[in-house]
């Protein structure tokens, strides 16, 4: 691969990928997002070649990663790339994932107005950890390709299906007689009470607001029995807790 090196902050590809990074709207124009650490982009390079990959001057780069363009940088242009005050030497322009469709699947997670890109990023992770094989997101929740969330999924992102979906496309599911359609409330039913199904759609709810109208008027609402004086868990912790009892379950 030929190297480019780069030594200015205004070189129009340094702009390219500092937005993004940093713009929602930039990344859905290019179908492209940012990924930076030597673990991350090793592991996703397994997915195919990447569009650019920037690199710290004096690392080499590992032979197993290829892509189009590659670009050589000083220290300082990879702090800005990655938003990272003390980032790895490795970094990578890389394609979103393509649409695929949702038929046939058993185990649908449904993330409702989530709005902390950790809890996103750590969401989508344990969904692909646990077997559970595709997630939706709902319109106004976080962008799952933010960096914050791509840090939190550790590739993830890129191995399960994923789909940013419209209202329309969650109707569906959620009016599909051929699934549990659940949803996480406190005042919920106990989710070891919780007759086994084949197939499953759950829904986690916003942080603080809690499930959007629409779905809690469809979902059969669950919950986590808990001791002590606790009233709720963190999003990402309880739907870790349903995932896997539902997976368990069933």
């Amino acid at each position: 691969m030929q190297i480019k090196e780069i030594t200015s902050l205004q070189h129009p590809l340094i702009k390219h990928l500092v937005k993004l990074r940093e713009k929602r709207e930039y990344r859905l124009n290019c179908q492209t997002a940012l990924i930076s650490g030597i673990k991350l982009v090793l592991e996703l390079s397994d997915l195919g070649r990447f569009k650019t990959v920037v690199v710290e001057e004096g690392y080499e780069i590992p032979y197993s990663i290829q892509a189009d363009q590659v670009l050589q940088v000083p220290l300082s242009l990879i702090k800005k790339i990655t938003g990272v005050e003390h980032p790895e030497p490795l970094a990578a322009e890389i394609a979103l994932p393509s649409p695929t469709s949702l038929d046939h699947l058993t185990y649908v997670l449904i993330l409702d107005g989530i709005s902390d890109p950790g809890n996103m990023g750590t969401l989508i992770r344990t969904a692909l950890a646990l077997g559970w094989e595709a997630v939706m997101i709902t319109p106004g929740s976080t962008d799952p390709f933010n960096e914050k969330a791509l840090r939190a999924a550790k590739g993830a992102t890129f191995k399960i299906p994923l789909k940013q979906s419209s209202w329309n496309e969650i109707h569906q599911l959620l009016n599909d007689p051929r699934y549990c359609v659940l949803a996480a409330d406190v005042q919920g039913q106990p989710v070891d009470n919780l007759p086994p199904s084949s197939r499953y759609v759950l829904v986690l709810g916003n942080e603080s607001q809690g499930l959007s109208e629409t779905i809690r008027n469809k979902a059969h609402r669950i919950s986590i029995p808990m001791k002590g004086s606790m009233e709720s868990l963190n999003v990402a912790c309880a739907g870790a807790i349903l995932m896997h009892m539902l997976k368990r379950g069933s």
